[in-house]
C-alpha cells in the first residue's frame, strides 16, 4: 500500500472522530487532551494504520542555534507535524505564528509533508484564519530550499454526519 498525503489525512480523520466517540473513549477524556498527551496515542494509531512510523526524526530547522529540529512523525516518506487546540485554549494555539517552527521544519523537509491541526474547541477557525498559513515564516539569511506542504485542519461541525469537518490546503512557497 502506497502512503499518500490523502491517506494520512484520512487516517487522522478517523482518529479525530474517535476522540469524540463516547463508545470508544469510555472514561478517557481524549477530546480535552493537549498535543503532548495525544502524541503517543497518535503514534500508536499511525503504527497500526500504516504499519511503519518513524517518530521524532531529526530535521533542518532554520533560525535556531543548532539548526536542527525534530519532525513528529514520518510515515512512508511523508513528514507529519501535529498540533492540538484544547477546548479551553485560545485560537492562538493553532495560529501560524505559534506553529512557525513546525512550518519551518516542513518547508525545509525534502519531500511531501503535512501539518495536521486538531481543533477540539467549540469555536473553529474560519477561512480567513486558515488563509494566514499561506504567509510562511522567514527562514533567515541565505538561500534556503523550500518545499510545498499541506495543511489539514480538523474541527467540530454538527451539520455533518460524523460531526467533524476537514479543511485541507496546499501551501506552496513563492520562489
Amino acid at each position: 500500500m502506497s502512503v499518500t498525503v490523502r491517506s494520512i489525512v484520512g487516517a487522522f480523520e478517523v482518529l479525530y472522530d474517535a476522540l469524540f466517540d463516547g463508545d470508544f473513549r469510555k472514561t478517557y477524556r481524549f477530546h480535552e487532551f493537549s498535543e503532548r498527551e495525544l502524541l503517543p496515542f497518535a503514534r500508536m494509531f499511525l503504527l497500526g494504520w500504516f504499519g511503519s512510523v518513524a517518530p521524532e526524526l531529526q530535521s533542518k530547522l532554520a533560525g535556531c542555534l543548532t539548526g536542527q529540529g525534530r519532525i513528529d512523525f514520518v510515515v512512508g516518506g511523508i513528514a507529519v507535524e501535529f498540533a492540538v487546540r484544547r477546548p479551553s485554549d485560545r485560537k492562538a494555539a493553532l495560529s501560524e505564528v505559534t506553529n512557525s517552527t513546525e512550518i519551518k521544519k516542513l518547508l525545509q523537509f525534502d519531500g511531501r509533508a503535512v501539518l495536521v491541526l486538531f481543533d477540539l474547541s467549540a469555536s473553529p477557525f474560519d477561512e480567513h484564519d486558515l488563509a494566514r498559513y499561506r504567509t510562511w515564516p522567514s527562514l533567515g539569511r541565505g538561500n534556503h530550499k523550500r518545499s510545498a506542504f499541506n495543511v489539514a485542519y480538523f474541527c467540530r461541525d454538527p451539520s455533518t454526519v460524523t460531526g467533524a469537518r476537514v479543511i485541507t490546503m496546499n501551501i506552496s512557497p513563492n520562489r
